[in-house]
């Protein structure tokens, strides 16, 4: 489960929950979760399922890998919408920023170290992570591609299935 506690951490946050709103949702304490989140320890699979199964319920699936595939996470469309038709006249469809906060988790980096890498300002990582809406679309393409590098995939929404990450 190598980049199971990255996948765990980045649901959370892409949600903007704490650690102690998990905990008190889920019964599962937030030590146990900080242990998670900074892989201090095994990944219990009857914690993970409760997880999962909470993350879920606000949107936020964690898919078991398959095959030679990895974890990966997919957000329901009401969470992070599918580009609309008139965007960048479909040159780019622009990730949403919840989905771009997840992939940088998910990246194992902070808001500082992808904004001074991708040489994009912090302020501006920051807005676009809230969604706010201040961030320019070329900003976004340079950050996702940023995290492509990096190993992240982006899935675009396909029908009912929204964003997905993939690392």
């Amino acid at each position: 489960m190598d980049s199971v506690h990255r996948l765990l951490h980045a649901a959370r946050e892409s949600l903007e929950l704490s650690q102690s709103d998990v905990a008190k949702a889920t019964g599962v304490s937030t030590r146990t979760l900080h242990r998670m989140e900074n892989d201090l320890g095994m990944v219990g699979f009857d914690i993970l399922g409760k997880l999962r199964s909470y993350f879920e319920s606000l949107g936020v699936t964690l898919i078991s890998p398959a095959d030679d595939q990895k974890w990966a996470m997919t957000f329901k469309l009401d969470l992070a919408p599918a580009p609309g038709p008139d965007v960048a006249d479909k040159i780019y469809d622009p990730v949403p920023g919840r989905v771009l906060k997840a992939a940088r988790i998910l990246a194992g980096m902070t808001q500082a170290e992808l904004a001074s890498n991708s040489h994009v300002a912090h302020t501006t990582v920051r807005r676009i992570e809230k969604g706010d809406g201040k961030g320019s679309v070329e900003k976004v393409y340079v950050l996702q591609r940023f995290l492509e590098d990096r190993g992240v995939q982006f899935l675009k929404p396909q029908g009912e299935k929204g964003w997905s990450l993939r690392r």
